[in-house]
């Protein structure tokens, strides 16, 4: 927990006192376990909370969280009310999705007004107001006295790539669009465009408000050009990994060589092993293709033997997984760690003794990214929050 509010710090120090902190929580805290890490931001200094529903919302009020809580995928309809009882600021992609929230406010009686951010699509292709509505929004949001539009954002593509053209144009049509707005009287005081990628590359996309996720846990983008050349000139900011994953082996066997291991024998041993079982599956949240084989070996003899490629900390080496990762166990080649033995800690995410693994390499021996490896941790993986 000192690391995540280590990495608050960090941000806040790198971003100055001008500029506001929405901390993304959504989807259990991108695995960490939102209703411990919340209060945990929240005490560092988070006034401001980025969750996907109404749903992820109200799971914040209940662990106590009392700072603001933008929804930032808006409201299902029908939603509205408890929304408002709730305190949640939902984001709005069209002027049906406000006047549902007056409509609401009415029914309520409120004698304030709902917020709202206006969240407008600038090249994402995904949610968003089209840019060809901006005024029929900005028209027809004046009309609503029962709601204020107390912030507009987009949200960005490739912030990570730094040489992006793309980019480059979504944030001239942001610009634009704040441009607009303020011709029609509308000048949302909160203003956002930035995410993980941008708080760390991009200043001219910070304005007064970002949303940054993964940096808050401890990774940063992996910034690159448009070749896929990595770029070099982003200063890394002193951030720092918040999750460990640890199991334990549970069985440890000597096996002959031409011995094949798990589902459809997909690994074979070439020589005389030591394997041990570990408790840890796709049922946790680690992925199967990190040991996905093609074929169905139909002797030892003619198969060559197919290593995983994931690998495993165990006693402060490195181990590889074999065969097919199953839903509640994996196998690991433990010969060259003589010492493997039941209750050994294994570490698939965080150190042991001078080795590290982080959620990027495990991402990579799955072909995935790390915001899948990390969101992926069932919820049966028991969470132990720590100073």
């Amino acid at each position: 927990m000192s690391a995540l509010r280590h990495n608050f710090g960090v941000l806040q120090t790198h971003l100055g006192p001008d500029v506001t902190i929405c901390a993304v929580v959504k989807c259990n805290a991108y695995g960490h376990g939102v209703e411990e890490c919340a209060p945990a931001l929240q005490q560092a200094g988070a006034k401001w909370f980025g969750v996907t529903s109404t749903d992820e919302g109200i799971v914040l009020r209940q662990a106590g969280v009392t700072g603001r809580i933008l929804v930032m995928c808006g409201l299902f309809a029908g939603e509205e009310e408890e929304a408002v009882r709730n305190s949640l600021t939902p984001a709005v992609f069209r002027l049906e999705d406000a006047k549902a929230l007056a409509q609401a406010a009415a029914r309520l009686r409120l004698n304030r007004k709902i917020p709202v951010h206006l969240k407008i699509d600038t090249g994402m292709g995904r949610l968003g107001l089209p840019l060809a509505e901006l005024e029929t929004f900005a028209d027809g949001v004046k009309r609503l006295p029962q709601v204020a539009l107390e912030g507009v954002f987009s949200h960005l593509a490739s912030s990570e790539v730094v040489d992006d053209e793309g980019t480059a144009r979504q944030i001239e049509r942001f610009n634009a669009a704040l441009g607009r707005l303020a011709a029609h009287g509308l000048r949302p005081p909160l203003r956002h465009l930035a995410n993980s990628g941008a708080v760390g590359a991009r200043p001219n996309t910070w304005h007064n408000f970002v949303r940054p996720g993964l940096a808050l846990y401890g990774y940063e983008q992996q910034w690159c050009h448009r070749d896929g050349s990595p770029a070099t000139d982003v200063p890394a900011l002193p951030l720092k990994q918040v999750l460990a994953w640890k199991t334990h082996i549970i069985g440890v066997r000597d096996v002959p060589a031409g011995q094949a291991l798990g589902y459809s024998g997909a690994y074979v041993t070439a020589a005389p092993a030591r394997i041990a079982v570990v408790s840890v599956g796709y049922g946790d949240g680690l992925s199967r293709k990190v040991s996905i084989h093609a074929g169905i070996p139909a002797t030892p003899a003619d198969i060559e033997p197919a290593l995983g490629r994931g690998e495993v900390l165990l006693r402060g080496q490195r181990a590889p997984m074999v065969g097919r990762i199953s839903m509640d166990l994996t196998l690991v080649d433990v010969t060259h760690v003589s010492a493997a033995a039941i209750g050994d800690e294994v570490v698939l995410i965080g150190r042991s003794g001078h080795q590290h693994i982080t959620a990027w390499d495990l991402a990579r021996s799955s072909d995935t990214v790390v915001y899948e490896t990390l969101c992926n941790l069932s919820k049966r993986v028991p969470r132990r929050h720590v100073e």
